[in-house]
């Protein structure tokens, strides 16, 4: 998909998740910095700084491996990291997922059950699990199938899906 197809759909599932219940009631919101040509979160970032939100980014711990979450005030602090993907500098305390009100996770598909593929290696599942708030997947309306996704006992399914034309209780 051109960047420009990322970019105009990004900019659609970006407002509708802003309208949601679950983005206006969190005081502690994690997000995923894009990947490839995964939804855009940027938007999201802004208005969340600007309505005085705390907002977390994940890192991958090569001890482990797993992700850990740091809090990030401005955009420019993420750097590429591990997979290219931009993330938060290393230090500071780390916030677990049980402190947060809402969890952003991205995925290559979802189903309609709430089923994510993500890219195998498992962090989200594993760090994720022991969560209580809101999981939210944002994606494209291609990218949320009809048929069941693959999925093993131990992947954690989110309970809403935002896409630029609908939003998907799951």
């Amino acid at each position: 998909m051109a960047f420009e197809d990322v970019y105009l759909l990004s900019a659609a599932v970006q407002q509708r998740f802003i309208g949601t219940p679950e983005f206006r009631a969190a005081t502690r919101l994690a997000l995923y910095a894009s990947f490839g040509n995964e939804v855009l979160t940027d938007d999201i970032f802004t208005s969340a700084v600007e309505a005085g939100k705390e907002v977390y980014f994940p890192r991958v711990v090569r001890e482990g491996p797993h992700l850990a979450f740091y809090r990030v005030k401005y955009k420019e602090e993420l750097s590429p990291g591990s997979y290219s993907i931009m993330e938060p500098p290393a230090g500071g305390p780390e916030a677990r997922p049980e402190v947060f009100d809402c969890i952003v996770v991205p995925g290559i598909a979802f189903d309609l059950k709430g089923a994510r593929l993500g890219y195998g290696k498992g962090y989200y599942d594993r760090v994720l699990a022991g969560a209580s708030c809101p999981l939210v997947g944002l994606a494209f309306d291609f990218q949320v199938l009809d048929e069941p996704v693959p999925c093993e006992p131990h992947d954690v399914m989110v309970g809403l899906i935002v896409t630029e034309s609908r939003i998907i209780k799951v």
